[in-house]
């Protein structure tokens, strides 16, 4: 579970809060100077599972690339086909932990690499 109450959504950050925080704060915010908004206008929302799909597709291939390999290479040694590596970086397939565990493993990379870290060696 993540307990970071920061997420970014195209390239934009955003603290997460209680909604009745929330409702709290739409009252303290002085209307003075501000934009006439609908504070419920969800139009440019994105849907969450695409966007936690799509993020955790680019964690995939940052360990492919770090890792140095093609996705033909890694669906090789996943014994998965290269499509399926393909939409899982896409995220346009659903995938979780455990075919997390199974690219870091084939890419040779320990089960806490991040993004952040450099992969060793390299």
């Amino acid at each position: 579970m993540n307990t970071n109450p920061v997420i970014e959504i195209r390239g934009e950050r955003f603290a997460l809060i209680p909604e009745q925080e929330y409702l709290k704060l739409l009252g303290q915010v002085p209307s003075e100077g501000m934009p006439e908004a609908d504070p419920f206008d969800l139009t440019d929302l994105v849907d969450a599972d695409e966007f936690m799909a799509k993020s955790f597709g680019r964690t995939l291939k940052a360990a492919r690339v770090a890792a140095g390999l093609t996705q033909a290479q890694l669906a090789k040694k996943m014994k998965k086909s290269q499509a399926m590596v393909s939409s899982a970086e896409r995220g346009t397939i659903e995938t979780g932990p455990g075919y997390l565990r199974a690219v870091l493993k084939g890419c040779d990379l320990p089960i806490n690499w991040t993004p952040h870290k450099p992969a060793p060696g390299h």
